[in-house]
């Protein structure tokens, strides 16, 4: 996005304690029943293996309804709930506000992410890291030393690093709980309005970036809580932009600003990504356009653009109505959000029943 800011759960408590019993591939099998029996019999996720394998079991046949919470509010989310009866799949959530200054994580998600997960619910997390030469916010593409960003010992290397390891520490924090996070770093990284992307840096670099990334997170770090989710862009932008490689992707998106989501330049997308064989999401959707929502889009819309035109979409995140004021791209603004929700081709919180 060009412009970004920054009841009780329905548990089977009874059931899920006689399923916690059960062996392993009691699970496994269940997750090939019809989408009814996913109640009784949840798919065990503990891993970003399991969840990947979740996904590909949902894929062609579901897509997973999801909401950007900024860094933790779920107010949206439980307005969505009162007005719907649903609660979403996944949150989506950020270290970082849009205009923060200085590279110092805000971890409050973390507690929204814990809650959800436990009621069984996923998780995902972007970045909306400040600059590290200038310390200025996430949209600050000036004076970035893009040459010195990997270079140790250069002052925008030590502010990354620092600011990178204070993220790691958050992420583990989930990791100690059993989180799986679905993880986006460095999202439209073939745009020119975030500093890693095309205005400060060529392919080259921005690959490096997350490979380097990618790396230090699993290797460095030693987590092993996720699931690696890349998004170069929106359908004006090639939709293979700064690609990786196999290795350090798990799953791809693109993120869509549109009143419609079924139009050719989305699919065309689409297909692209389902092209490389990995899994594939709406990582960001937000109705009307980059500059401002609208409070007349029809939710079902979206929904039936991914039924019919793009059905090996296994997750979409709405955006929010907090960023900058723009009302019309959250879900809990939007029109007919119960028939989108209600539409058994959505998978909502309690249709994915994860056990812990």
């Amino acid at each position: 996005m060009k412009t970004h800011n920054g009841r009780q759960p329905h548990r089977l408590s009874v059931a899920r304690a006689r399923l916690a019993t059960w062996p392993r591939y009691v699970f496994l099998l269940a997750a090939l029943v019809p989408l009814p029996c996913l109640r009784a019999h949840p798919p065990g996720i503990q891993t970003p293996a399991d969840l990947i394998a979740f996904l590909r079991q949902i894929e062609g046949k579901h897509t997973i309804s999801g909401q950007y919470v900024g860094t933790g509010d779920l107010a949206p989310v439980e307005t969505i709930h009162a007005s719907t009866g649903r609660w979403l799949g996944l949150i989506s959530g950020d270290y970082y506000l849009y205009d923060q200054t200085g590279g110092i994580p805000i971890t409050s998600f973390n507690r929204s992410a814990l809650s959800y997960w436990k009621a069984g619910g996923l998780v995902a997390l972007n970045l909306h890291m400040s600059n590290p030469t200038t310390g200025g916010p996430v949209y600050d593409t000036s004076k970035l030393d893009a040459a010195g960003l990997l270079a140790p010992g250069t002052p925008t290397n030590s502010a990354f690093m620092n600011s990178l390891s204070r993220v790691a520490a958050g992420i583990r924090e989930l990791q100690d709980a059993g989180v799986v996070v679905i993880f986006r770093p460095f999202h439209e990284n073939g745009g020119g309005w975030f500093w890693w992307g095309t205005a400060r840096q060529n392919s080259t670099q921005m690959i490096a970036l997350w490979r380097f990334t990618h790396d230090y997170m699993e290797k460095t770090q030693g987590l092993h809580n996720l699931v690696w989710l890349f998004e170069s862009g929106q359908p004006d932008v090639p939709t293979m932009s700064n690609y990786p490689g196999d290795s350090y992707v798990d799953l791809i998106g693109q993120d869509v600003y549109t009143d419609r989501p079924g139009d050719a330049s989305v699919v065309d997308a689409y297909r692209t990504m389902v092209s490389t064989g990995k899994l594939v999401c709406m990582a960001e959707f937000g109705p009307k356009g980059p500059d401002g929502g609208d409070l007349t889009f029809e939710e079902t819309d979206l929904v039936s653009a991914l039924e019919t035109k793009m059905p090996r979409t296994v997750l979409f995140v709405q955006w929010w109505d907090l960023n900058a004021g723009k009302v019309g791209w959250g879900m809990a603004s939007t029109r007919n959000a119960a028939a989108a929700l209600n539409n058994p081709w959505i998978l909502d919180r309690d249709h994915i029943g994860l056990t812990h």
